[in-house]
């Protein structure tokens, strides 16, 4: 293992995860507010449904699309010649983006009938109402894309992590101070407005920081394979984004609050991909990039594979920890306000199932940042492609049978399914092979010895009554406990961790 990859990961990984953690503590503090203020109900839907689709751009730009073109193109030029596309992408990204939302708030009615069938005229016309003003964050959102992107080929992370903390933080304030009740439902429009562009506006200034000594004009730097490269990492990014956009949609023909809910269940799963599992990505893809830009594939697997293995432990203990802690992290989270028993009861048992999709979607991103950094952005909008066609029919069908269960149920499946078309296409086209038959042998290591490392928390929760708060701290304490004693089962992080501590005792 380079001592030299993991010092870096190790550096750049605490840094965008304290980022990162924060910007999703605040989005679930945001959405708690609203199920403390709506619950389970009408104006909970269109609160939500206003929300989505700006989240909906924000997670294809932020995390996807614009990084995996922009990142592997700025890491081949000089600083000067990085500065210039930088600017050319943030023209025209702006431009085009505040287009598409001059044409979209034509037709409110219409986003609103397509994404969410099953409200009523009064949310169908509220929602209208809202989403022409929200809508406006999109080009906002575009401009931070492209931000983000020349700040981490600069590996600078700092800064974009706390976007989301800046993007939410406003949020949380207009929800506690403006939008208290379903009277005060239209500030929301103007609050993501201003949420969008104090995060653009903050990352702008870092990015104006790295501007050159020379920065003459010469000539454009945005050719049609960037445009490709970016419209097929978008179509890859978004269809994976399209499924729980999906699933609020057929979860709108059960009822009112049933958006609601799946959303609610959605927020608790991308949690910890957001908090730890989203960091390896986030971090690794520009070094895969600068590796495979240079022709050093087998050092660009090193690193992956350090990845995929880090990444499967973590989200193991994760996994071990939501499904066994599910009811007492649910209503730690929503129990407050107008939820009700019924909901908390419903959002744990739909927990106990979405969990399972974790580390599916913590090596999906993985896997795409492999493919985004070796330029084939062909190979995750064919997977994602594939696993869109079949989960709308699947969870149409499974609707039918077990309801919100059912749709849950299809995500897990579905996300798995990609993942494994990923892996299967990365070895094919590229000969990569992320599971050599020493790793096989580590997981089925994990996976035994982490179910008898947490089998003691499970005992102690049944015997001890420390109330909500004794059960989070226990739930986290196994989280760590499982992920750390894992990790040491395998030799080359032990090796390397016991390396480390010998040199600090001998210091």
């Amino acid at each position: 293992m380079s001592s030299f990859s993991v010092k870096r990961l190790l550096a750049a990984g605490f840094l965008v995860s304290g980022g990162l953690f924060l910007g999703r503590i605040t989005g679930f503090v945001r959405e708690v507010t609203i199920a403390s203020a709506f619950g389970v109900s009408e104006e909970a839907d269109i609160v939500i449904f206003t929300l989505m689709l700006p989240d909906f751009m924000i997670n294809i730009l932020m995390g996807g699309a614009l990084a995996a073109a922009l990142i592997p193109e700025l890491k081949k030029l000089d600083s000067e010649a990085a500065h210039h596309l930088f600017l050319q992408s943030s023209l025209l990204t702006g431009l085009g983006f505040s287009s598409l939302v001059g044409v979209l708030i034509l037709f409110p009615e219409s986003l609103v009938h397509l994404f969410a069938p099953g409200f009523t005229e009064t949310a169908v016309n509220l929602s209208s109402q809202l989403i022409q003003y929200s809508l406006w964050v999109v080009p906002l959102t575009a401009l931070a894309g492209v931000t983000t992107a020349y700040l981490q080929a600069n590996n600078r992370f700092g800064i974009p992590a706390l976007g989301t903390l800046i993007f939410n933080f406003t949020l949380v304030v207009a929800f506690l101070v403006f939008i208290n009740d379903s009277s005060e439902i239209y500030f929301l429009g103007w609050a993501i407005i201003l949420a969008g562009m104090l995060r653009w506006i903050s990352q702008w200034i870092a990015a104006r920081q790295k501007k050159p000594q020379s920065s003459r004009w010469a000539g454009w730097y945005i050719n049609r394979f960037l445009l490709i490269r970016y419209l097929q990492a978008l179509g890859s990014g978004s269809l994976l984004l399209t499924m729980p956009i999906i699933a609020r949609t057929l979860a709108s023909l059960e009822g009112s609050g049933s958006f609601a809910t799946i959303n609610y269940i959605t927020k608790l799963v991308e949690l910890p991909m957001g908090i730890c599992l989203g960091v390896f990505t986030v971090v690794l893809f520009p070094t895969l990039s600068g590796f495979f830009s240079q022709g050093k594939n087998e050092e660009g697997l090193e690193i992956a594979r350090i990845g995929v293995t880090t990444l499967f432990i973590a989200s193991y203990a994760i996994v071990l920890v939501a499904i066994w802690f599910s009811e007492d992290l649910t209503r730690i989270v929503y129990e407050w306000g107008k939820m009700d028993n019924a909901g908390l009861v419903q959002i744990s048992g739909l927990l106990q199932i979405g969990i399972l999709a974790v580390p599916a979607q913590g090596l999906i991103a993985l896997m795409t940042a492999v493919s985004n950094a070796k330029h084939d952005t062909r190979l995750p909008l064919v997977s994602s492609l594939t696993g869109v066609l079949i989960f709308i029919p699947m969870a149409w069908f499974m609707a039918i049978l077990w309801e919100l269960e059912g749709i849950v149920l299809a995500l897990v499946l579905v996300y798995w399914l990609v993942l494994g078309m990923q892996v299967f296409l990365l070895r094919k086209h590229h000969g990569f092979n992320f599971v050599p038959l020493e790793t096989r042998k580590d997981f089925l290591k994990v996976l035994v010895l982490g179910s008898i490392l947490f089998v003691p928390f499970a005992w102690l929760s049944q015997i001890i009554d420390g109330g909500r708060g004794g059960s989070f701290f226990l739930a986290v304490f196994a989280a760590l406990f499982v992920f750390g004693g894992t990790l040491l089962s395998i030799e080359h992080y032990r090796t390397y961790i016991l390396k480390k501590l010998r040199l600090r005792l001998n210091a």
